[in-house]
């Protein structure tokens, strides 16, 4: 697994695709990864990286479900 702490999306294109990238690597997997990692990011008080994991869990949550509800064409 890529180190979250130091993931600085540079564009929305960029956390998409590092989202795509871990579900790629991990599956669903990725959120418990994710979820463990800002859990350990709020236990040292990295408020920028902790956001910005966050923002992660979120995209790669997003894509699991639409990956879920199937084709959108």
């Amino acid at each position: 697994m890529m180190n979250v702490v130091e993931f600085h999306p540079e564009s929305m294109l960029d956390l998409y695709s590092t989202a795509h990238f871990m579900i790629m690597q991990q599956g669903e997997h990725a959120i418990d990864l994710l979820d463990r990692e800002a859990s350990s990011l709020r236990k040292k008080g990295a408020t920028e990286e902790l956001n910005a994991c966050l923002h992660l869990m979120r995209v790669v949550q997003e894509l699991i479900d639409m990956e879920i509800k199937g084709p959108i064409h």
